[in-house]
């Protein structure tokens, strides 16, 4: 092969990667997903927290409003309400979401509600120029009859003062 006939070869493969990478993806629709976000808003789930593969030792409650969650115990660490996504499946909702604090870093959350009941495995991730904490906990708890969440702005103003060391906050 010429080294002409390269050059044009090499040339319509780019130029078919390019337009490849420019044609449009449709994102995926609603009607499409059986993901939402607002599907346990409402709900309030009294449990208790724990280390993974630990006894849960840590009294906790954690609230579904409006499309955000929070914990009690996280908002007084710091952690801002976050954005939850929820699905129905398995004979339960399973839902994911994540809490944030600028001084002690994220929370991931991965759980399902089911028959009252909430099980959760939550991540906490702190990153650091010299060193990375990443913990696994996990809550459990039932729906709390009667318990009525403040909104997630309240939330967001609680966790905004927190102390950057209180005497409740034991991650």
């Amino acid at each position: 092969m010429s080294g002409d006939k390269r050059s044009r070869t090499g040339m319509a493969r780019v130029l078919i990667a390019v337009v490849f990478l420019a044609v449009p993806i449709p994102p995926v629709s609603s009607a499409d997903s059986t993901v939402s976000s607002g599907a346990l808003d409402g709900m309030s789930f009294v449990g208790k927290l724990g280390p993974s593969g630990e006894a849960l030792d840590r009294d906790d409650i954690l609230f579904f409003r409006d499309g955000q969650f929070w914990s009690k115990g996280c908002v007084l660490c710091g952690f801002q309400p976050g954005a939850y996504f929820a699905r129905h499946a398995n004979g339960g909702i399973e839902f994911q979401g994540v809490l944030e604090s600028i001084e002690r870093g994220r929370l991931s959350y991965s759980g399902t509600v089911r028959d009252g009941r909430v099980s959760a495995r939550i991540n906490w991730r702190k990153d650091r120029w010299y060193w990375s904490i990443d913990k696994a906990f996990w809550f459990e708890g039932t729906l709390g009859e009667g318990i009525e969440a403040s909104s997630a702005e309240e939330a967001a103003r609680l966790a905004s003062v927190a102390d950057s060391a209180p005497q409740d906050c034991r991650l």
